[in-house]
Order: C-alpha cells, then sequence, then structure tokens
C-alpha cells in the first residue's frame, strides 16, 4: 500500500513540474514549426478542463463529511483524506495552468487579479484543509485537541466551498461575460442582478431616426453576439464595444473598426463577411454567427452615419 502511495504522489509531482516548466521551456524545433513552440498559449486553455476536478472533490469530501457525521465510520474519513489530497495536487495544476492561460490574455485587469487572488487562496486552504483533517482523525481518539482540529477542519471546508463558488462564478464572469447566466432570464430577475443601463442608451425617446434604429436592431445584437469578447470584463485584440468612442475606433489592429457613412471601408462589415471557415470571421466558431438581416443591420447603421446616442460619429478618427 506504501509503494503504491509513493508512486502516486511521484506521478503527481512530475505532473506538476512538467505543467510549472512549461512556464518557461519553449520547446520545438524552428526548422519543423517555423518558430519556437510556446508552451504557454498550448497548455492554457487547459485551465478550464482541470478547474472542475478541485470543485467536484472539495464539493465531494464535504458532502461525504456530512454523512459522516451521521455514519462515523474510521473508513469515511480515509476516504475524504483521499479526496482533499486529490484537491490539493489538482488546485495545484489548475492554478499553475490559470497563471499560464492568464499571461498576455486580454481581461479585465482588476477581476483577473481577483479571480487569481481567489484561486490562490482555495489551494492553501485546501492545503489546510487536508492538514487539519489528517491531524484531527489520525489518532481516532476523542481528546479535546483533535475535537479543535476536527472543528477547524469543518470550518475551513465550509469556507473553501463558499471561495471556490467565488473564484468559479469570476472565472466564468472573465470567459462568459458578467451577464451570461442572466441574458435570457426574465425582466425582474435581470433588474435585480444587472447595472443600470447608460442615461445616453437606456432610452430612444426624444433620440433621431438613426439612433432609434441602433437602439432597437444593434445595440441588442451586439450585446448577443459581441460583447461577451468585446466588452468590460474581456477585450480581444484590444476592441470594445460597449463604449462608443471604442467601438468606432476599432482595437489594436490599426484599422478603424466603423467609418461612418461607409461601411465597406469599416474592419467591422470587413470581417463580419468573411466565409464562415476564415480564421478571423466575427463572430467566430462557435460563438452564434450573424444573420443576413442581422448583418444588413450593421451595415444599415453605418451607412446611416453609425450614429449613436450621446456619441457624435466624427470623434472616430481615421488612423494615419
Amino acid at each position: 500500500m506504501r509503494t503504491n502511495r509513493n508512486r502516486l504522489r511521484t506521478w503527481v509531482w512530475l505532473a506538476v513540474a512538467f505543467v510549472g516548466g512549461g512556464m518557461f521551456l519553449p520547446a520545438a524545433s524552428a526548422a519543423q514549426s517555423g518558430g519556437l513552440f510556446q508552451w504557454r498559449p498550448f497548455l492554457g486553455p487547459f485551465h478550464s478542463v482541470l478547474l472542475h476536478f478541485p470543485i467536484g472533490f472539495v464539493t465531494m469530501a464535504f458532502l461525504v463529511d456530512l454523512y459522516y457525521l451521521w455514519r462515523r465510520k474510521a473508513e469515511v474519513q480515509q476516504v475524504i483524506t483521499l479526496m482533499l489530497g486529490l484537491s490539493v495536487a489538482t488546485t495545484l495544476l489548475t492554478i499553475v495552468l490559470g497563471l499560464l492561460r492568464a499571461t498576455g490574455a486580454e481581461y479585465d485587469a482588476k477581476m483577473l487579479g481577483s479571480h487569481r487572488n481567489f484561486g490562490i487562496a482555495v489551494g492553501a486552504l485546501t492545503a489546510v484543509t487536508l492538514v487539519l483533517q489528517w491531524l484531527g482523525y489520525r489518532a481516532g481518539t476523542d481528546a479535546v485537541t483533535d475535537r479543535l482540529l476536527r472543528g477547524g477542519y469543518r470550518v475551513l471546508l465550509f469556507v473553501n466551498i463558499v471561495l471556490l463558488i467565488i473564484a468559479g462564478h469570476q472565472g466564468g464572469n472573465l470567459t462568459h461575460g458578467s451577464s451570461y447566466l442572466t441574458k435570457n432570464a426574465p425582466e425582474f430577475v435581470k433588474a435585480m442582478v444587472e447595472d443600470e443601463p447608460e442615461p445616453a442608451l437606456a432610452t430612444a425617446v426624444g433620440g433621431t431616426e438613426q439612433e432609434k434604429f441602433y437602439l432597437e436592431k444593434v445595440k441588442p445584437l451586439l450585446d448577443s453576439k459581441c460583447l461577451s469578447c468585446h466588452g468590460p470584463e474581456k477585450q480581444k485584440g484590444k476592441y470594445r464595444i460597449d463604449q462608443p468612442a471604442l467601438a468606432l475606433k476599432g482595437g489594436d489592429s490599426d484599422k478603424l473598426a466603423v467609418k461612418p457613412g461607409d461601411p465597406f471601408a469599416s474592419n467591422l462589415v470587413r470581417l463580419i463577411l468573411l466565409p464562415p471557415a476564415d480564421d478571423d470571421v466575427m463572430p467566430p466558431a462557435g460563438k452564434g454567427s450573424l444573420t443576413p438581416e442581422e448583418v444588413m443591420h450593421i451595415i444599415r447603421w453605418i451607412q446611416q452615419g453609425a450614429h449613436i446616442p450621446g456619441h457624435t460619429p466624427d470623434a472616430a478618427k481615421t488612423p494615419n
């Protein structure tokens, strides 16, 4: 039994060393790949796969411990020790992959930092929880010290569940946008959980026909098809559509996203008209393509001058 445990421990640390080393060691032949193979972009996305394991292990440990309070058997605590140990190992790997994914990523810095801190806190707290649980049950006695250790272990286990929920929610917001869970919710739910819209965009009353067209036809489709990748939480290509000036100017491509009055000189139109198989097509594969009617709404809006309530289109200058 001890030999098997030693082997498992060895394989876990080898996996950690392999993933951690990927942060610093580019590999592969330049002649074969056209350049050095980068570990970070390759391994980073696996953060989204691995993160489910520590969540599952900690949740299972919590539920099994509830069962233990009903059926007090020593074997149950041995199972919990195993689950917490696996949670520590997978949490460590998840943190490493998360750091890889965050490197060079175009997320909101404040939310990304908070998510990172909560994730690291979960890892540290899980390790402490494991130590307290093991110390509290290793002797199998009911001494005062053991009872204190067990009480501390249960408190930390519950706190860990709470931190996991917070970290997971923040990660979901970074990946899918803060409105992912509520965009199809009833209006009364949206009113409770979503921020108030900006006054300039809240109503079309008193606006021009062009502004009303934007609010009724263009803004809803931009919010549903583009905001998750080009909004406050994430700015792919350093492009944002939730701020009028930035929506017109574009991101880091040095191409004007929207040229008022000239849709076919606008990079936004060029990207949405690309073939579905093109790597640059917007929205990208899996994000919900635009219908022909939606494409025409965007073209018409730009043709009419790209009017946005509270913003003058002339503010967007063509790059030199």
